[in-house]
């Protein structure tokens, strides 16, 4: 074996080329195993999107009866939520979208969708890339504290941002994942999901505003954060429900 042979040989091992596209053929089984994969995925939200302790007993009680310990661990608590319900909704996004290139092969459209299913995927993937990337409380706690408090400004910003980000991420899924499903005939009213414009905070005003008022507005904030996604669950809940109706009576 020349030289040049065995480092395609060595680089084959440690960089798997990339997953083969999903076949045109229509296979009834992998259309239910993608309707699985979604039903799986929406039923995690009984375990990922609940709500927390009630904010004023936090507040007024636990986190004073406790020295500040409860304080250390809704702060693993809330990023884990934030983190929970995110790789639940990715796995939910890829189903679906799986289940769609899927559905359209079973109707012989599969040329309609194949480029915006691919583009909205792609989409998707930036998204958990980015903005929507895990943030870790572990990690975050540890670098919070090599770098004394000054890393829980970011997380700080992540923690304030996520839920618009995210509700922006599903919004727009929505809507494309409609106008696919309205040309493949699947649908002939689109998802709705309404946009809560008051997840949409200026973190440098809030921050301002709680050293301005010592503490008391970095109170009201704490509070937003810890609260966000209590009125945001059914919003999600709802466009779920009627993605599995749709996706079950297919």
């Amino acid at each position: 074996m020349t030289h040049s042979e065995h480092e395609a040989e060595h680089s084959a091992q440690h960089f798997p080329s990339d997953p083969s596209p999903p076949q045109d053929k229509f296979d009834h089984a992998d259309l239910i195993q993608s309707a699985v994969r979604i039903d799986r995925a929406i039923k995690q939200r009984r375990d990922t999107d609940v709500q927390l302790v009630n904010w004023w007993l936090y507040f007024l009680l636990l986190s004073w009866i406790t020295l500040g310990i409860y304080s250390i661990y809704l702060f693993f608590v809330r990023i884990s939520r934030i983190d929970n319900f995110s790789q639940r909704k990715h796995a939910y996004y890829s189903a679906l979208l799986e289940w769609t290139g899927r559905e359209a092969a079973a109707r012989n459209r599969q040329d309609i969708a194949r480029q915006e299913l691919a583009d909205l995927g792609q989409h998707v993937s930036l998204a958990y890339q980015r903005e929507l990337r895990p943030i870790k409380a572990g990690l975050s706690f540890v670098l919070t504290l090599l770098t004394v408090g000054i890393y829980y400004f970011f997380v700080l910003y992540r923690l304030n941002r996520y839920w618009w980000d995210a509700q922006l991420v599903e919004q727009d899924f929505d809507d494309k994942l409609s106008q696919v499903w309205t040309k493949l005939g699947i649908i002939n009213y689109p998802l709705n999901f309404e946009v809560d414009q008051h997840k949409r905070r200026s973190y440098p005003l809030y921050l301002i505003l709680s050293l301005l008022t010592g503490g008391i507005w970095g109170a009201v904030w704490d509070y937003q954060i810890h609260t966000d996604p209590d009125n945001l669950f059914n919003e999600y809940h709802q466009v779920e429900d009627s993605v599995l109706q749709t996706v079950r009576s297919h």
